[in-house]
């Protein structure tokens, strides 16, 4: 028994040795002790229907969390009358100690380096940070995937996989007119790692060598240029014996007839003068690109993004934009293509001191077509498959503050959202709705809403009240629906702020081709009491109840419906 706790403390001291934060050593904040106890209870009461939720429940919670030179321990727990738990963090899977300006990641981690190469993707094994002043450095090794096996017994086939291994590196430098970054990933399976053939002609051992440089450079002070440039050199099926001719790559990848070279780019330009700029960002990613650091990856497409903006009137007017296209069917050889405009446009104004205004538009058109082989003996139907979708959005927002004892303001909000499906024989389709033509029944579904708001507050008093009224009206395929209510709340302080109380109700009518379906009227009230203790090392306690009522109001061939929620909780956090 002796012998099985030394292991367990000479383990414990090994964990905390390597993930331990070196340079807080004989520190004031080298062991910190936090955490919380929380009570919540709550009561429902429903009335003219089922009862849909248990009558009273209750939660009870708490954690507390020790930190030893960066080294976060966690325990929870949880009691409810439904069921409890418990954690803590003996069974922590990473682990990432530091030390000047070194880090270093232990376990079941992930690290980041490029969309193109190796991102964020899971990895068991070890990775290493080296953060200078215009150098860095980060690299990594380890196992990317487990083998799983087939299991005839469960079908299993699309789910059993080679083990996977994968390393790489990164070396940037930062300067302050240029900078550059080179990257190098490297993944493979191993096809000795499973015992049990499976049936899946999909499942291939794959090799894969992704190189990547980045670079940037600032140019008259103004004008920024980014770039990216990787190349993925992919083998499907390693296992294939028919080898390809030997080329520049053979010694570092294991190429045959299904080896794949594809290329991905990424560019931006930014100028910015004075109180205008203007943004150029192109990226293209080859048809097969693939990288085995990902799980999972977009290919085939092209994208081109435009963002103007421009300040004026010394900063009270912003105005911006922006205007992108993607398409994909890179080589023309798919069966289908797809298009899609993205644009924007926003401006917001101080007109006058306290009155601000905001509008937004946006819009976005995408059109897919099929692109049926030809033969010259059968006429295909299937180019009536084209897809086409616009959706537009505007809103406009105005907000107007004043008073000096006795502050208010004014809210109003609205929008209006339009989308359409087309669906027949469309050959082409421009830019946001422009150049379509096509005999279609196909309707659109208009949405409009308003909000608008008036709130007043008491400073003097610790009070503030406001009312509101929102109305959304919405058209679908000939049928209408309105949706109307006012709304009024209230809330005070008293005790210094240490007691707070809100109370607010409203009331909704929703009408289907102008007849009314429903009308609720609710509600709220609520307090909260946060007395402090005398040393704020002791921690913070608060107290909290709220209550809900529902009342919906019969309508014809309806029951009235009251739904009652009260909610209690207290906290206390140290």
């Amino acid at each position: 028994m002796n012998r099985l706790l030394s292991c367990i403390m000479m383990g414990s001291l090994t964990w905390f040795g390597f993930s331990q934060n070196l340079d807080k050593i004989g520190e004031k904040e080298m062991v910190t002790v936090s955490g919380g106890i929380s009570s919540n209870l709550i009561y429902n009461d429903v009335q003219g229907q089922a009862q849909f939720r248990d009558p009273f429940s209750w939660m009870l919670t708490g954690n507390v969390t020790v930190n030893m030179l960066d080294v976060s321990l966690p325990f929870t727990f949880s009691f409810s009358n439904v069921g409890r738990s418990y954690s803590q963090p003996f069974n922590m899977t990473a682990l990432h100690p530091t030390y000047k300006k070194w880090k270093a990641h232990l376990g079941i981690t992930s690290m980041q380096f490029s969309p193109y190469t190796y991102q964020g993707m899971n990895f068991t094994g070890g990775g290493l940070e080296y953060a200078g002043k215009d150098w860095k450095f980060k690299g990594f090794g380890g196992q990317l995937r487990k083998a799983i096996e087939y299991d005839a017994a469960q079908n299993n086939t699309p789910f059993v996989a080679y083990q996977r291994f994968g390393f790489g590196f990164s070396t940037e430098y930062a300067g302050k007119l240029f900078g550059s970054e080179l990257i190098v990933f490297k993944g493979f399976d191993d096809p000795t790692s499973l015992q049990f053939p499976s049936n899946n002609p999909q499942l291939t051992a794959k090799d894969n060598l992704v190189l990547s440089l980045k670079a940037s450079t600032t140019l008259f002070k103004s004008l920024q240029l980014k770039t990216e440039i990787a190349s993925s050199i992919l083998t499907q099926d390693i296992l294939m014996t028919e080898s390809s001719p030997r080329s520049i790559y053979t010694s570092v990848v294991q190429g045959n007839q299904t080896t794949i070279v594809s290329n991905a780019y990424n560019t931006s330009l930014d100028y910015r003068y004075k109180t205008a700029g203007i943004g150029l960002k192109y990226e293209r990613i080859d048809p097969g690109y693939s990288t085995l650091g990902t799980v999972y990856f977009n290919d085939d497409l092209e994208n081109i993004t435009l963002n103007p903006s421009l300040s004026a009137f010394t900063g009270k007017m912003m105005l911006s934009g922006s205007i992108g296209f993607q398409r994909n069917n890179l080589k023309n050889n798919e069966v289908s293509q797809n298009q899609r405009w993205i644009g924007s446009a926003n401006v917001s104004v101080q007109v006058f001191k306290g009155f601000n205004w905001n509008a937004n538009y946006s819009n976005m058109s995408s059109f897919s077509k099929r692109n049926p082989a030809a033969d010259p003996f059968y006429t295909t139907l299937a180019d009536t498959l084209n897809f086409y979708q616009v959706s537009q959005n505007v809103s406009s927002t105005f907000t107007y503050s004043f008073g000096d004892s006795i502050k208010q303001s004014l809210n109003l909000t609205g929008s209006y959202s339009q989308s359409q499906n087309i669906t027949g024989r469309l050959q082409d389709a421009g830019a946001f709705g422009f150049n379509v033509a096509a005999d279609t029944s196909s309707m659109p579904v208009d949405l409009y809403n308003a909000v608008f708001g008036h709130r007043i507050q008491l400073p003097k008093a610790k009070m503030s009240i406001g009312w509101t009224i929102n109305a959304n009206h919405s058209l679908l395929i000939g049928t209408t629906s309105t949706y109307i209510g006012p709304g009024i709340n209230a809330s005070k302080t008293v005790f210094d702020k240490k007691l707070s109380l809100t109370a607010a109700t409203t009331y909704n009518r929703q009408y289907a081709n102008g007849d009314l379906t429903n009308h609720v009227m609710n509600y709220r009230i609520g307090t909260r009491y946060s007395p402090q203790f005398w040393d704020k090392k002791y921690g913070t306690l608060s107290m909290n109840v709220n209550g809900t009522m529902t009342n919906r109001l019969p309508v014809i061939g309806q029951t009235k419906t009251q739904n009652l929620t009260i909610m209690a909780s207290i906290a206390y956090q140290f």
